[in-house]
């Protein structure tokens, strides 16, 4: 993203295989108090190293996640460790030994797996889609168990959980209406990134209505730009990519 890129309509191709979890990484990326606060916990940490833990904990629970993540890293190739209470796409599992009782399922690929105090945190790529654990200590477990908090996101969570069981089995991934963002979701998700990257490499609201919303459209200059829907809609969509990479990337956490 950034640059002349946002031009192109081959930039939407990287998010092709996003979930919802992943676009919710991508904007809270760009979000710039993330970025400070993620930066400036790590100068602490380096000035004083013995609150590593905390400050780690600290930043990891401003922001919805069970451990900080580089924002400058590669969505699907380091993607972020969402805490469960945020993200139900994560499955709880409950095990006596969380780094070696609950294997992964033939043909996952961990591209993160991180142990924190009690648990084990993992992101397992399986083909193009994501397996996202939380592995919990529980001695009273000698067989692991999935953990359903009875929450508003319950439905999530036992589909979640439904489609690991199923990948465990050998079965094929069923991508369904919980899985995945739909069609018109993922296309606006993706427009309002690019939105956000081509203001980032320096373009104007009428750069945007005529590079990139309406790229077939005569551009208007003066004040029939200035009084134009076309202007008033490129504004909306401004205030939207705002909006996500300020708090509303909880609410893609939720599938909203």
């Amino acid at each position: 993203s950034g640059g002349s890129s946002w031009r192109s309509p081959s930039t939407a191709d990287q998010y092709r295989d996003h979930d919802y979890a992943d676009f919710a990484q991508e904007f809270l990326n760009r979000n710039a108090e993330y970025r400070r606060d993620h930066a400036d916990t790590l100068a602490r940490i380096a000035e004083h190293p013995q609150t590593e833990q905390e400050e780690q904990e600290g930043l990891s629970r401003r922001w919805g996640l069970s451990f900080p993540h580089n924002p400058q890293a590669n969505t699907r190739e380091t993607p972020a460790l969402w805490s469960p209470a945020a993200a139900p796409d994560v499955v709880i599992i409950e095990a006596e030994d969380p780094g070696q009782a609950f294997p992964l399922p033939s043909g996952s690929n961990p591209l993160v797996d991180i142990a924190t105090g009690e648990e084990r945190h993992i992101v397992a790529a399986h083909g193009t889609a994501r397996l996202r654990l939380c592995v919990r200590h529980a001695p009273s477990r000698p067989v692991p168990t999935y953990a359903i908090p009875c929450d508003a996101a319950c439905v999530l969570r036992l589909a979640a959980a439904s489609r690991l069981q199923r990948v465990m089995r050998g079965d094929r991934i069923a991508v369904g209406r919980t899985a995945l963002p739909t069609p018109n979701q993922r296309a606006r998700y993706t427009g309002l990134l690019r939105v956000h990257d081509a203001l980032e490499a320096g373009a104007s609201a009428r750069d945007l209505a005529f590079g990139l919303v309406f790229p077939n459209h005569r551009p208007l200059a003066g004040a029939i730009w200035k009084g134009s829907g076309e202007r008033r809609h490129v504004l909306r969509l401004i205030a939207d990519a705002r909006r996500l990479i300020g708090a509303g990337y909880r609410r893609l956490l939720l599938h909203r």
